[in-house]
């Protein structure tokens, strides 16, 4: 590859698919590249290669230091509006999350991955995203939802052969639907990945036939179970690691043993804790432990099993103990950061919030309009939105006061509010002046057309007298839907805004919409 020839963002790209590729390439080009541009920060990209590296390394060591790292790196994206950074920073503090087991903070951040991902981002990062979430919902037990997530993770890389991605999400499917106890989806999803595998001539890691030998043990398959993890332990795979190769070893010893094999699945046992102890392998020489445990009682030796499950049980305590530390030690290091984080979050409420009426604001409806469109495109609802203009507002502010206005304006936009409150997903907004905005997500054109004219009249209707005698206030509403009237935000303004214009040439007071 000749990285002289091509662009900053094609470069990033391409070191960034690397992750789905290779993750030495990919962690060795991030650190290359930070040492060509040299001491100092350099902006969002230096930071979206530092991200990389930490989500690398955090999986081959203590977390500690990658998750503080990433969340000072959310910390200046926040505040400098870089929202792909801050997407990758919640996409890594989710996976650590998850590896200590804190299963809110993991969904938190899953969710805000998938929040803050652009529509114009790359299909594998957007299927990252998805996966990232699917992983989250399924550990918390939203398996539905998992399911959901992953098979939209799927969809959007379909025909992308060189990355992993899709071994990933096939595996990770078929492992929850296996927790879930769904084992014919569980069986199709390994059968998919194993197909998948043979089309593309591509090898599957030991993590993945480990799934597949779970799923086999369930459906009562122990002979085909025995034979996809003693094939991968000989053919070592690229995750060929001291952890995948422990999980491997107590599901195989769990085979032998439900063969009746019992001295086989001893020795592989024992293989298992000498490897644990190695590499101090707390997880798996804790599965190893009740597996043995789980021997002896089917040989008979009643006092040995007695024993094992006992020290099962302390060593299940010391487990759960030290996964609290480790969460605790991740917390600790994060905490000098989340007073920081905390007042970002609340700038960015404040700059998406219109200060006189405390609807969004523009800025919001730019965000929030393109992520509707988004979703859109990807098979999800439609989007209507209304334009309304105050009628002769300026009368109002001459001839009673700037003060009125801005009292008329901040009814308005209450009434506004109650109308959309009770619509899943509407919003009404202030785009500025006396101009606000109605989005509504999921509705056809006819409960459009109703819920406008709803609005209309209960600006019509409203008593203002409180804010001055003889006050009349009326609206005038254009309505735009997408995909039928357009497909981007500034398209779809416009239709809204030029229909709106529309409803003022023919007397205001009125709802224009396509076909009037």
């Amino acid at each position: 590859m000749v990285v002289e020839q091509q662009t900053v963002d094609e470069r990033l790209a391409w070191v960034e698919r690397q992750y789905w590729i290779d993750k030495d390439v990919a962690l060795a080009a991030a650190q290359d590249w930070l040492a060509e541009l040299g001491p100092g920060k350099h902006g969002a990209l230096s930071r979206r290669l530092e991200v990389q590296v930490a989500s690398i390394m955090t999986r081959r060591g203590d977390p500690r230091q990658g998750a503080a790292e990433v969340q000072h790196i959310l910390r200046w994206a926040e505040r400098h509006g870089e929202l792909a950074l801050q997407s990758r920073c919640h996409d890594v503090l989710g996976s650590i999350f998850e590896l200590v087991g804190d299963r809110a903070l993991s969904l938190e951040h899953a969710v805000a991955t998938n929040d803050l991902m652009d529509e114009s981002e790359l299909p594998l990062m957007r299927s990252a995203a998805r996966l990232t979430l699917a992983d989250a919902l399924g550990s918390a037990g939203s398996f539905d939802e998992a399911r959901r997530r992953y098979n939209e993770a799927l969809r959007m890389v379909i025909d992308d052969p060189e990355t992993s991605i899709r071994y990933q999400i096939l595996n990770n499917l078929a492992y929850t639907e296996y927790l879930a106890g769904n084992h014919d989806e569980a069986l199709a999803a390994v059968e998919s990945l194993i197909s998948l595998s043979a089309l593309n001539e591509r090898p599957i890691g030991m993590y993945a036939r480990d799934t597949i030998a779970r799923v086999y043990l369930t459906a009562g398959r122990l002979k085909d179970a025995a034979a996809t993890l003693v094939a991968a332990l000989e053919a070592q795979p690229v995750d060929y690691h001291p952890d995948s190769i422990a999980c491997a070893l107590v599901t195989l010893a769990e085979t032998y043993r439900r063969q009746g094999r019992f001295d086989q699945a001893q020795a592989v046992i024992d293989r298992c804790r000498e490897l644990t102890t190695e590499h101090t392998l707390v997880r798996w020489a804790t599965e190893a432990t009740r597996e043995q445990a789980e021997i002896h009682a089917e040989t008979g030796d009643f006092k040995a099993a007695f024993e094992a499950y006992r020290s099962y049980h302390e060593q299940s305590i010391a487990l759960g103990a030290s996964e609290n530390e480790a969460r605790g030690r991740i917390l600790e290091a994060m905490f000098q950061t989340a007073e920081s984080r905390r007042e970002s979050e609340h700038y960015r409420e404040m700059a998406e919030r219109d200060p006189l009426t405390e609807l969004p604001n523009r800025r919001f409806v730019d965000e929030h309009l393109n992520v509707l469109l988004a979703l859109l495109r990807e098979g999800g609802a439609p989007v209507s939105i209304a334009m309304l203009d105050v009628d002769r507002f300026k009368r109002i502010n001459d001839t009673l006061s700037h003060e009125v206005g801005d009292q008329v304006l901040r009814e308005l936009g209450r009434i506004l509010a109650e109308a959309m409150a009770p619509v899943p997903g509407a919003v009404a907004a202030r785009l500025g002046g006396e101009e606000f905005l109605l989005i509504m997500p999921g509705l056809d054109a006819t409960a459009v057309r109703t819920l406008c004219e709803t609005v209309r009249r209960a600006v019509l209707e409203h008593d203002w007298s409180p804010i001055a005698a003889g006050l009349r206030v009326t609206a005038s509403l254009g309505v735009a839907r997408a995909p039928d009237d357009a497909d981007t935000s500034s398209a779809l303004l416009r239709a809204a805004d030029v229909r709106m214009y529309v409803a003022k040439r023919d007397g205001r007071n009125r709802v224009v919409q396509a076909g009037d």
